[in-house]
């Protein structure tokens, strides 16, 4: 991360990264040594040691005295940082590549993220032959879609079409995200080899006002891995309400059915949140809603709390002017919210900063990945927002949301780097930012005396692209180990 500092050579980096598996590995005290140790609220110690006693940080420094009998685990050419956390993850419960699936895992994942092709047939869609359908075939990336390469188990993000809302209705706040999550679930291997150990798992966007989500780790044992079962409720104000829920849909042509959707205008949507908000506010004060999309009373009972402020609020808005609906929602109704995704930021700075509003952003792109491929939101990204939002003074953290691997967390504190960001704060961006923002920054976020061990050690520096987590510990647990041994 410190630009400047010896890299790991290649063959240094193949004698460390000996994948061996992440069950949790227990020892009363452990030592951390590396060549520079970055503690996460901007200080850095060269030759920086940490010492871990019951699934705690007990002491951070230089030349620390061994306890005896501790586990010693030392990268002299790495690094090391607090756990990485993602304050906005798209988490999936099953695997990306359904390999029973009668089509090639390549063919399977063309059809759900090409634009063009939209889950037809590869050849001949769009009402002629595709040109680079023997591009997909052979292996090469494709042009047209973007989508590059890949294999069964490698894919770079989650499944785009899997949703998690309820269908029955555009507001949902009752209902809770962990109740669809498998811990044991391969995408929390993938998050933490990645040095992901936190993240919020994120309801999705199919509904204007969507489930709670929860807080949890990426690894460690089963029955501690859940910090919070129900945490903020997340809205969204655009485009994707109308068209992300599988049951429903809008109208097509002149087929109306039961099952046609509302909203299907940013108007509409806007409608939705504002009834909703106030058929909770007058139900409570004994003024029985009506009309039509009134919510349940469960939800009417959970939208009061997040009314009282007792349930955090998100919104999830990328152009400007959803985020500015999002802003005057907010300031309408009095409530405090965390603004998601933020693409078009950068247009409003000022507002943001009036507002104290608090900004989750990324992922960082140049061509929209995942379902944002199908969006109309997307033509407005620009790579140096997150340097605006943080020369703004606005507290941002960064989120690399469904993408994983080559496009997750650590890739895209890279990019951050790379368009600007001093490389202490966007490593503050997610860890310390993000666990502010989560309400659990006295338990994580920095490598301080009696916080929660959460530790990466790095191969090198931080965010280059030659370094990765080589050791991953959870509370104290070494829960990924790719150190030679032997």
């Amino acid at each position: 991360m410190t630009r400047g500092r010896t890299q790991v050579t290649g063959a240094v980096l193949a004698a460390l990264v000996v994948l061996v598996g992440i069950t949790p590995i227990h020892a009363d005290d452990i030592v951390v040594k590396a060549g520079i140790l970055y503690v996460g609220n901007g200080q850095t110690i060269s030759d920086g040691m940490l010492i871990l006693r019951d699934g705690r940080v007990a002491q951070v420094g230089q030349s620390l005295p061994v306890p005896k009998g501790a586990l010693v685990i030392e990268v002299i050419l790495g690094s090391i940082t607090p756990g990485l956390i993602d304050a906005n993850a798209a988490v999936e419960a099953d695997d990306t590549i359904m390999l029973s699936s009668p089509k090639s895992a390549r063919d399977v994942l063309h059809d759900f993220f090409c634009p063009r092709h939209q889950r037809k047939a590869v050849m001949g869609c769009c009402g002629s032959t595709c040109s680079q359908a023997l591009r997909h075939a052979s292996g090469e990336a494709c042009s047209e879609c973007g989508f590059p390469n890949a294999r069964p188990g490698l894919a770079v993000g989650t499944n785009p079409t899997s949703i998690l809302a309820e269908d029955s209705s555009e507001v949902i706040p009752h209902t809770r995200v962990i109740d669809s999550v498998d811990l044991r679930a391969k995408d929390f291997d993938r998050l933490l080899r990645g040095g992901v150990t936190t993240v919020f798992v994120a309801p999705d966007s199919a509904a204007v006002i969507s489930s709670q989500g929860a807080i949890v780790r990426t690894g460690g044992a089963i029955d501690r891995r859940i910090l919070r079962e129900t945490d903020a409720v997340k809205a969204t104000i655009g485009t994707e309400p109308s068209w992300r829920g599988r049951g429903n849909r809008r109208p097509w042509r002149q087929d109306v059915t039961f099952k046609t959707r509302r909203p299907t205008t940013r108007m509409g949507v806007g409608w939705v949140f504002r009834k909703a908000m106030y058929d909770s506010r007058g139900d409570a004060l004994g003024i029985p809603p009506h009309g039509a999309d009134t919510p349940s009373q469960a939800a009417m009972k959970t939208l009061r709390k997040v009314l009282n402020g007792e349930i955090p609020l998100r919104i999830q808005a990328r152009q400007r002017h959803d985020i500015s609906t999002a802003c005057r929602l907010a300031e309408e109704f009095s409530i405090p919210f965390v603004l998601e995704e933020a693409t078009e930021a950068h247009h409003c700075i000022e507002e943001l900063k009036r507002g104290g509003v608090a900004v989750i952003y990324g992922p960082i792109y140049i061509n929209a990945p995942g379902h944002r491929a199908w969006s109309t939101e997307v033509a407005g990204a620009r790579l140096h927002t997150m340097k605006a939002l943080l020369d703004a003074g606005i507290d941002t953290a960064l989120t690399a949301h469904e993408l994983r691997d080559e496009d997750g967390l650590a890739r895209q504190a890279m990019y951050a780097i790379r368009f600007g960001v001093e490389p202490q704060e966007v490593l503050k961006a997610v860890t310390a930012t993000p666990a502010r923002i989560l309400g659990v920054g006295d338990e994580l976020g920095t490598l301080e005396p009696g916080k929660r061990a959460d530790v990466v050690v790095w191969s090198g520096q931080p965010f280059e692209a030659t370094s990765m987590p080589v050791v991953v510990l959870i509370d104290g647990e070494i829960v990924l180990d790719r150190r030679k041994k032997g």
